[in-house]
Formats: structure tokens, C-alpha cells, sequence
């Protein structure tokens, strides 16, 4: 130790020299120690929210796991983790062979059923034509049935009318037989009295009302006839109406089957074709798509392998194909404990700090939340959108999520650098001419910007942006004006 003490010694005159004039004298010396310079800044009325920290998750707008819903091997794989895909892109095929094989077969079945369909329908227009058919024969032998009953009438008044004149007919003659024997006899008798053509004109009138006797028996016995004819016409049709009526009867139950075939026809044609759209949209499934723009995150098979189908279970899990999620807008998912639950209302502002991105705020409002509370952690879930376009917010991501549950309108805020705890008492450094003022006031909320005062402290007041610097009450400052 003792070589190092001229050395000192030598020393000591550069490092007084070195030191600021202020250090080389003693109070009793000379110049004080330089005042520090701050920054000021006046208080100001306006808004603040009471915020709770809890700790929070990054979660994908979407997301969504593609499972095949048939079984089938991996004819193609079009993408892979970390691929950015649109709407409806191409993420695999499967190759299914069985299912093509059905589909041709369910093909094949709608065919035929289209065909006995048309089979069916050509049946019943067929027993519809002979039902019209029928009915017109009905209409037919109606028709000839009343022309029948009207030739009877007909008939029967020509007979009826030709009988009723027979009588004065008969009398005519017999009144003309008589009045010819008398002038036969007045001739014979008395010549000169009854001239021959006396006779001849009672001759005459006798033999023509024994025609006419002759022409009314000849009408009324062809009257008579004709009336037996209508008669049997009228029967023939009437026979003709009942053979025609049953045979329209048969032919509408054959129109009634006929209906009943198209309808089980235009059923078997239902089935097929739901069958044929049911096969279609399982071969659908064949082709694996996004169904929404994201990032492939996951990719679970390779080209070739076997894929079985996504039923139930842990079969569920090998169908898995891929994991596609959109975190273009992101959910920030925090669970908020039961104190603080109802509080919480859409529209609240949030604030996200995360570990991986040291020094960056990212801010929302709350979007939505459960509205009750999960029994287990006795928590109320509530998220928060917030856009990424640059995706630096990473799905899986911890976060330390404040939730501004409460809010003050209208009061005394100053900047929270001004603001100086000691265990549970607030100050604030005033400046008061030239000096450094320590001054107790009673704070409410915090949001981490701004503190609220309630009292203590003028609202004039200039109060030191403290920050990280020591002050002591009554120390001498240069005041800056700040913000």
C-alpha cells in the first residue's frame, strides 16, 4: 500500500481542477449547487376511465379446421403452413372411387324413374282420353235415347189422331153410302127427278171417304209401328247408356290407377333425385376449400395418404386436413372476475400490452362479452376487436388487457408523471416562485395517461412533470412550460 500514496498525492491537483467551480468550495465558499430544470403543466378538466389489468389471449377473427367428410386418399395438397388464401381456394382433393361409382349408379336410378314417370304419364293420358271417350259416348247414346222418346210421342199422337178421325170418318161414309142408296134408288124411281150425275158425285164422295177411312187405318197402323220402333230404339239405347256408363266407370278406375302410377312414379323421380344430389354433394366434399381469406396454420396430411371420414371422436381428429384462420382483425379475449363483471359494457375502451411486442399499446373497445359468468373461474369473458393489417398481433399471443370498466366525466386531471406516491399518499410537485412545493391532493382515477384530483390543487396551479426525477420541498427549480 505504501507505493500507492505518492501517487494519489500526485493526482489529487487534476482532479480538483477537473471538478465544476460549484464542487471546489464549501458553503461557506462560493456558488450553490445548479437549480434542475423542469417541465410544467397546467391541470385540465376532461374525462378518465378506471381501468382493470387482467391477463388476456390473441384469437383469430376465424378460424377453422377442415375435415373430410368422406374417406378417400389425398390425391392433392395445394398448400401448406404459413399460405395466405382467398375464399373459396383449392386446399385438396381426395380420390373416391366407391363414391363415383355410386353416383353413376344413383344417375342411372333417376334415369329410370324419369322414364316410367313418362311412362306413367303417357298411361294416364290415355285413360283420360278413354274417359272423354266414354263420356261422349254416354252423351251419344243419351242423344239417341231422347230422339227415340220423341220419334215415340210422335208416333204415338200420329196413331192417337189417325184413331180419333176413324170414327167421323166411319160416319161419313156411312152418312155417304146412304145418301148414294137413296139417289140409286130416286133415279130408279123417278128418273126425271135425280139427275145420273147426282149419283155420280155421291159415288164419288162414297169412295173417297172410304180412301180417306183407308188412308187413316193405313196411318195409324203405320203410327203404331213406328212407335214400336221408337220403343225399341229407346231401349236399344237405354241399353246402350248402361253398357257405355259401365264401361266409363271402368275406365275411370283405370284413370284413378293410372294417377296413383304417375304419382308413385313422380315420387321414385323425388327420391332419385335427391339420392343423385345427396351422392353430388358428398363427391363435393371431395374438394377441400377455404371458406374464408386467412393463413393456413396447420397442415395434417401429406399427398397420399388416407383420410378417413370425420364422424365422431377420435376419428374426428385424423380426418383433420388443414387449419386455416383469419387474423386480419384480431379477438382479444380477457376473463374479467366477478367484481368487476357488471360493470362492463360494449363501447368500454381496452388497452393491450403485450410481452412479444415490448413498448406498443394497442387500443379498442370492448366488442362483446358472455353476459354470464363461468361457474369454474367464477369470470366473465369479454372480447375486443382490433385490426391487424400487419399482423404483428399472433393468434396464441399473451397479452396484459385494461378494461376501462368505469368513467368520471368532467374533473381535474394532470399528467400521471406528475404524480408522486409515497405507500398510500398522493403529491404533486407545485411550482411557486422559483421553488419546488411538495403538495398532498387526493386522487381518483388512474388510467396511466392522466390522474384525476379531487382536491388539493388549484386549478391554476403549475404542477412539475416529476417523472423519474428526486425533488425535495422547497428545492430551487427552473421552470419550463410544458404541455
Amino acid at each position: 500500500m505504501r507505493p500507492i500514496r505518492p501517487i494519489l498525492l500526485l493526482a489529487l491537483p487534476t482532479l480538483l481542477t477537473a471538478l465544476p467551480a460549484h464542487a471546489q468550495y464549501g458553503p461557506a465558499g462560493s456558488a450553490a449547487p445548479t437549480a434542475p430544470t423542469v417541465r410544467v403543466a397546467t391541470p385540465t378538466r376532461g374525462n378518465v376511465h378506471r381501468f382493470v389489468a387482467q391477463p388476456g389471449t390473441i384469437r383469430p377473427l376465424q378460424q377453422a379446421t377442415l375435415y373430410a367428410r368422406v374417406p378417400g386418399y389425398v390425391r392433392s395438397i395445394k398448400v401448406d403452413k404459413g399460405d395466405a388464401v382467398k375464399p373459396g381456394q383449392l386446399i385438396a382433393e381426395l380420390d373416391a372411387p366407391e363414391l363415383e361409382a355410386d353416383l353413376a349408379r344413383a344417375k342411372g336410378e333417376l334415369t329410370k324413374s324419369r322414364s316410367d314417370a313418362a311412362r306413367a304419364n303417357a298411361d294416364l293420358a290415355k285413360a283420360q282420353a278413354e274417359v272423354a271417350r266414354g263420356q261422349a259416348d254416354i252423351a251419344n247414346a243419351a242423344a239417341l235415347a231422347h230422339q227415340s222418346e220423341a220419334a215415340l210421342f210422335a208416333a204415338q199422337a200420329t196413331a192417337a189422331r189417325a184413331q180419333a178421325e176413324q170414327p167421323k170418318a166411319q160416319a161419313e161414309l156411312e152418312l155417304a153410302t146412304l145418301d148414294h142408296a137413296r139417289l140409286v134408288e130416286g133415279r130408279r124411281k123417278a128418273p126425271d127427278l135425280v139427275v145420273p150425275a147426282q149419283v155420280d158425285a155421291s159415288k164419288a164422295k162414297l169412295d173417297t171417304t172410304r180412301a180417306q177411312i183407308g188412308v187413316l187405318k193405313a196411318a195409324a197402323e203405320a203410327a203404331a209401328a213406328d212407335a214400336e220402333a221408337a220403343k225399341a230404339r229407346r231401349a236399344a239405347a237405354d241399353s246402350t247408356i248402361k253398357a257405355v256408363a259401365a264401361q266409363a266407370e271402368a275406365t275411370k278406375a283405370s284413370l284413378a290407377a293410372a294417377r296413383a302410377a304417375l304419382a308413385a312414379a313422380h315420387a321414385s323421380v323425388t327420391v332419385a333425385e335427391a339420392n343423385v344430389k345427396r351422392t353430388e354433394s358428398l363427391a363435393d366434399f371431395t374438394r377441400l376449400a377455404a371458406p374464408f381469406a386467412g393463413i393456413v396454420t396447420a397442415r395434417f396430411v401429406d399427398l397420399g395418404a388416407f383420410v378417413p371420414a370425420a364422424t365422431a371422436g377420435g376419428a374426428a381428429q385424423s380426418a383433420a386436413v388443414a387449419t386455416v384462420m383469419d387474423f386480419n382483425t384480431v379477438r382479444v379475449q380477457v376473463a374479467v372476475t366477478e367484481l368487476e363483471a357488471a360493470l362492463v359494457a360494449r363501447g368500454q375502451p381496452v388497452k393491450v400490452a403485450l410481452d412479444g411486442l415490448p413498448g406498443k399499446t394497442f387500443e379498442g373497445t370492448v366488442t362483446r362479452f358472455a353476459g354470464a359468468l363461468d361457474e369454474a373461474t367464477r369470470t366473465m369473458l369479454v372480447e375486443a376487436e382490433l385490426p391487424n393489417p400487419g399482423h404483428a398481433l399472433r393468434p396464441g399471443m399473451y397479452a396484459t388487457v385494461r378494461v376501462g370498466v368505469e368513467k368520471h366525466t368532467d374533473v381535474m386531471l394532470v399528467p400521471s408523471e406528475s404524480l408522486l406516491m409515497e405507500k398510500a399518499n398522493a403529491f404533486v410537485f407545485v411550482a411557486d416562485g422559483g421553488k419546488a412545493k411538495k403538495t398532498p391532493v387526493k386522487i381518483g382515477f388512474n388510467d396511466g395517461a392522466k390522474v384525476e384530483v379531487i382536491s388539493g390543487l388549484a386549478e391554476s396551479a403549475k404542477v412539475i412533470l416529476v417523472g423519474k426525477m428526486t425533488l425535495a420541498d422547497g428545492q430551487v427549480v427552473n421552470v419550463q412550460e410544458g404541455k
